[in-house]
């Protein structure tokens, strides 16, 4: 019954197996078949059901008279095959898939009929059955909550102003300072050690014979910088101006070049300059010109303009974080527990380092949110167009430079994932609605007050672990 759940919750009208079984043309739930409620409590709805056995003989002559007009056995025409005999021989294929589509039908037209919602697969268990008889079942399923209207110009939210203050301006500079690389001869000549610049010649050979790409000319690389493969670098420590070298590596085994990957290679390496790497960088125009930029001043521009970039970013992050949470705390509905349970049991799959109230928590977050959203998306009209959707693409492509073909094919070819895609845009394009219509109140804030905010405790957490273990490198 893979069909059920989304023709239940997207409203399709194809729910047939297929649509086109012939069973769509007649109507199994006007023929006598009652429906008792046993629970009808909250949002938990559970029917016992009974089709007469007279509709559902009927629905498997009709399959066996499809079947007969084109079946073939040995000694008999196409479409002369007696009845008795394609009953017998299509029997255990077809009673499944008969019984598949009457249960299917069933609660298809109750569901419309009572205008209920089920928010997740229906649960069926066949009570009773045999040939010429009735057909009775269970069914268990939990219906969509009524989500009350909310006036979201009442939702007050805060949006953060930008205030540039010189001192921010001065400490990206010295953070610039501090990681640009500068290089200067030699005051006294002396061997290789880590973070110098070398610049070499190198010839390589594998088995003693070349390859391709086995040559370079004026080659420059700091060591440690990690530019080279796995003990390259290391081995011209102690290296001198005009001094050649040979160096044993192995190739990684998913090296790019597949011929060689994995391979032990030779190289002969001519080291043909050192530099030292200057311990101080001073902030000045010579600074910013290094950096692309044609004076300090013009790059202290660069450096505002990137904070306010980088600060609306973070700021439209903690609007959206703030108008969510407020949205959670002032709807009030009945959760179906049942796609609670989905939603736990899927972020299993995700992560293993969560507790189990932790799972339960942010599973429940998750559903009660995307009730919400869906209910406001639908009752404004918002949809997701192409429009939107190739700019879900591109904002996927940008989380991975230089596989931006990749990812496009990926979703291409995968309607799953782009559904899933969808998915996203119709939130992101949801929230954007929202924090549009909630009453907005500006506050100004510099960059450390603005990631100082609650709702962005998991970007400054990052931001944190990055820079200590830059430290530590």
């Amino acid at each position: 019954m893979a069909e059920l759940v989304d023709a239940l919750v997207l409203g399709t009208s194809d729910f047939c197996r297929g649509g086109s079984s012939p069973f769509a043309r007649t109507n199994i739930y006007k023929e006598n078949m009652s429906i008792k409620e046993l629970n009808n409590k909250g949002l938990d709805r559970e029917w016992l059901v009974t089709v007469p056995g007279v509709a559902v003989s009927n629905k498997l002559d009709e399959k066996y008279l499809q079947i007969s007009k084109t079946a073939k056995l040995p000694g008999f025409r196409p479409g002369k095959v007696p009845m008795n005999m394609i009953k017998e021989r299509y029997a255990k294929s077809v009673l499944p898939e008969v019984m598949d589509d009457i249960i299917n039908t069933t609660i298809k037209n109750a569901v419309k009929e009572k205008e209920l919602r089920p928010s997740v697969q229906p649960k069926v268990n066949i009570e009773k059955f045999e040939e010429g008889n009735e057909l009775i079942f269970k069914v268990f399923f939990q219906i969509m909550p009524e989500i009350p209207d909310m006036d979201l110009k009442k939702i007050s939210i805060e949006k953060p102003v930008l205030e540039i203050k010189d001192e921010d301006v001065k400490r990206t500079l010295e953070e610039l300072a501090e990681k640009h690389e500068r290089f200067e001869p030699l005051k006294k000549n002396r061997s290789a050690k880590k973070n110098d610049l070398i610049l070499f010649d190198y010839e390589g050979t594998i088995g003693g014979k070349k390859f391709k790409g086995n040559e370079g000319k004026d080659e420059t690389v700091v060591i440690g910088s990690n530019k080279f493969i796995p003990g390259y670098e290391d081995q011209m420590i102690g290296t001198e101006i005009g001094e050649k070298k040979k160096i044993n590596v192995t190739f990684p085994k998913d090296y790019r070049v597949t011929e060689i990957a994995g391979k032990k290679a030779q190289f002969l390496i001519s080291i043909k300059d050192i530099q030292s790497k200057v311990s101080y960088v001073k902030i000045d125009d010579k600074l910013a010109t290094e950096l692309g930029e044609k004076s300090l001043d013009s790059l202290k521009e660069k450096i505002k303009e990137k904070m306010n970039i980088d600060y609306n970013k973070f700021s439209e992050l903690k609007i959206r974080r703030e108008a969510t949470e407020k949205l959670l705390k002032l709807y009030k509905f009945n959760l179906p527990s049942k796609m609670i349970d989905e939603e736990i049991n899927f972020i299993k799959t995700q992560s293993k380092d969560k507790t189990e109230t932790e799972v339960k928590d942010f599973a429940t977050r998750r559903v009660k949110l995307g009730l919400i959203l869906n209910n406001i998306g639908g009752k404004n009209n918002i949809e997701v167009n192409d429009q939107d959707l190739t700019k879900a693409v591109v904002a996927e492509t940008q989380k991975h430079p230089g596989q931006e073909k990749k990812i496009v094919d990926f979703y291409k070819n995968n309607p799953q994932m782009m559904n899933n895609l969808r998915g996203v845009a119709f939130e992101e394009k949801v929230l954007t609605f929202i924090t549009k219509a909630c009453s907005i109140k500006t506050k100004n804030y510099t960059f450390d007050e603005l990631f100082n905010q609650d709702q962005l405790k998991p970007e400054k957490k990052m931001v944190s672990s990055q820079k200590k273990g830059k430290e530590n490198e």
